[in-house]
């Protein structure tokens, strides 16, 4: 993949379906012309009148996704944070306040899958650090803002690991973690206006999937062909369905609606796998 290719924009209908705010999306780096969820989420915001916080922790990652922002003529900026820090969450919440005035979506889709090494402790540590801490302090910095306001929206992004087994131990725990953290932070914020709710994706065409270390040639067409065939639909999923997905949850038109995780896998987890084997394998 050449880093230096312009993100892949599809066509998107612009409006002002968030209108006048602000949202912080983690995770929200690209390169090359596939973005991951973050990068997708990001500019779709943006097309929908969001005025978006770019949190990375590799500044050039960031960059790429924002020039997407700016070519659909889009309003963002970048926060350099570690998200595994309390501290720099703070940071990032606070530059998102002093820029635009208010935080009014957090979208919590950093997250690390470096494959079947659960294992090494120090491996362990990392991705529930990333995946699951990361969340609960990106949450925590933004709390205030959104308390103030009297109103927020909350999104993670988890995975169908979370719910059905398979993305390998520390990841699944992870996964899993932010899906109960979902339903756990309805009840607790929910009285301040606050709503949190969770995307699952299934077997979606991201760099992180197509690269992911723990499945043998995950990235081949073979192996994408059979990820497909998974589905009800019989087709791989993309970013931008996730996108959308998260949309609905940040948008006013869920305003009554939390503590729920919606998967989005074309239906992979609604069927009995012996159901499914034939396909898979044919």
């Amino acid at each position: 993949m050449n880093d230096n290719m312009q993100l892949h924009i599809p066509e998107i209908t612009r409006d002002n379906r968030l209108a006048g705010k602000t949202a912080i999306v983690t995770g929200a780096g690209s390169a090359g012309e596939m973005g991951g969820t973050g990068a997708d989420i990001a500019v779709l915001f943006a097309a929908k009148g969001a005025n978006v916080v770019l949190v990375e922790r590799d500044e050039a990652r960031a960059r790429h996704t924002l020039d997407a922002v700016e070519r659909i003529g889009g309003t963002g900026t970048i926060a350099v944070t570690d998200i595994t820090r309390a501290t720099q969450c703070h940071v990032a919440a606070e530059a998102a306040l002093a820029r635009f005035g208010a935080v009014d979506i957090l979208v919590n889709n950093a997250a690390i899958a470096p494959g079947e090494q659960e294992n090494l402790e120090s491996m362990w540590d990392e991705i529930i650090d990333i995946n699951l801490k990361g969340a609960k302090l990106m949450s925590d910095a933004v709390l205030p803002a959104m308390r103030a306001q009297g109103k927020g929206s909350i999104v993670h992004i988890s995975s169908i690991a979370g719910i059905v087994s398979g993305g390998g131990i520390a990841y699944s725990a992870s996964k899993g973690g932010m899906i109960a953290m979902t339903r756990a932070q309805a009840l607790e914020y929910g009285r301040d206006g606050i709503r949190v709710n969770n995307v699952a994706p299934g077997h979606v065409a991201i760099p992180m999937g197509l690269n992911f270390k723990g499945w043998d040639g995950a990235g081949s067409d073979e192996v994408r062909a059979r990820r497909a065939r998974a589905s009800v639909l019989g087709t791989e999923g993309s970013g931008w369905d996730i996108a959308y997905a998260t949309l609905f949850f940040a948008s006013d038109e869920a305003g009554y609606v939390t503590g729920h995780t919606l998967p989005v896998d074309g239906g992979t987890t609604t069927v009995m796998p012996i159901v499914m084997a034939d396909r898979i394998t044919g």
